[in-house]
């Protein structure tokens, strides 16, 4: 999370979000990168993963195909994203938005123990 810290975190529909490969994950699991779906799957790297654990805010859509197919389609999506998430932030009072901040990086790696399994 060091390198995604901030009010709001996005990811594009395409990515993941990981500090390990899942081929370098099957290659230490398994001694072989056979398992790599297996490992992709048990780290959780999806943006739809990040969106359920609450690590990121939001999931933004690309061009079909990917964003690599259109570069300049992706960032005029992306800078409209960003320009209505600061819209609402700018309005926010500052004490407000630290606050809601701590909130979320505080609630970050926590669980609940679910008992009579």
């Amino acid at each position: 999370m060091g390198i995604g810290l901030g009010d709001k975190v996005f990811m594009l529909e395409n990515t993941w979000y990981t500090v390990i490969s899942p081929e370098s994950c099957s290659s230490i699991l398994w001694r072989s990168w056979d398992h790599k779906e297996e490992a992709a799957e048990a780290l959780k790297l999806t943006p739809e993963h990040m969106l359920e654990f609450k690590l990121i805010d939001d999931i933004v859509k690309e061009p079909l195909g990917g964003a690599h197919t259109d570069p300049e389609k992706m960032a005029k999506t992306l800078k409209s994203h960003i320009k209505a998430e600061l819209a609402s932030l700018i309005n926010m009072d500052v004490e407000e938005r630290i606050t809601k901040r701590i909130e979320k990086y505080s609630n970050m790696g926590r669980y609940a123990i679910v008992e009579n399994l």
